[in-house]
């Protein structure tokens, strides 16, 4: 097993999905986030600050860090799930993936091993990025107080919304290609809108980090039993996955 961690860790270092992934979580979505928080709070009534404001919840670093955890929550959905699905499909659809079915790690260690690298790699990205929303959100002095308990819940939304996308390599390996995940990606993310605008999304695994976070605004309460939904799925994921890696030809037809 630890051979298969460090084969998949030298994977995702040389992948540029990944590379690309990271400059998005780490910098691109806290930098985003900063400037839609202090748009709220100084944009008076430009057309930004009257479609920001609905997301931002309280003042100061609350604003800026909830604002940011929103934003980190569905771009470490995306991001995660582009990555998670470019390590499953690219073995089956490049041929890769012959060589290591002859490694000593068994087909589901090497499942498992692809989802321990991109699980830590996107917790590692999620920490980051709210450590980088803290020193940008300081440059538009958002007021007093400690900004460390809500970019730590900034970073815990991120990571939620992380494990939600590792179930996507169970798709990228049924469609024996990395598009069939990121397909999927795409359309979860749709019907996540969908579910939430009908009152549904408290209760819908990849609508609950937003939620809790208050994307749906200071009315809707997310309990610890619809957070759990989260870890569920994501461990649902990655027991199927291992499951058809043990069992299902994938050898490239």
């Amino acid at each position: 097993m630890s051979a298969a961690l460090g084969v998949e860790v030298r994977t995702l270092v040389r992948s540029t999905v990944a590379r690309v992934a990271t400059v998005v979580l780490v910098l691109v979505v806290p930098v985003v986030a900063v400037g839609l928080a202090a748009a709220a709070r100084l944009g008076g009534d430009s057309t930004l600050a009257l479609k920001v404001r609905p997301m931002v919840t309280g003042a100061g670093w609350d604003a800026v860090t909830g604002v940011a955890g929103q934003v980190l929550a569905v771009a470490a959905l995306l991001a995660t799930g582009f990555v998670v699905s470019r390590t499953f499909g690219r073995e089956l659809s490049e041929g890769t993936v012959e060589p290591l079915l002859v490694s000593r790690t068994s087909r589901a260690g090497i499942a498992s091993a692809k989802l321990a690298v991109v699980a830590a790699w996107a917790v590692l990205a999620c920490v980051a990025a709210a450590a980088v929303v803290v020193v940008v959100g300081a440059l538009t002095a958002p007021g007093s107080g400690s900004p460390w308990p809500g970019a730590a819940r900034a970073a815990l939304g991120g990571v939620l919304g992380a494990l939600t996308a590792l179930p996507f390599g169970l798709v990228a390996t049924w469609g024996r290609d990395p598009l069939a995940g990121v397909g999927a990606v795409i359309g979860v993310v749709v019907v996540t809108q969908l579910v939430t605008v009908v009152g549904g999304g408290a209760w819908f695994p990849w609508a609950v980090p937003g939620l809790w976070l208050g994307m749906g605004g200071a009315g809707v309460e997310v309990s610890l039993a619809q957070l759990a939904t989260v870890p569920l799925l994501a461990a649902a994921g990655w027991v199927g996955t291992a499951w058809w890696w043990r069992r299902a030809e994938l050898v490239a037809r």
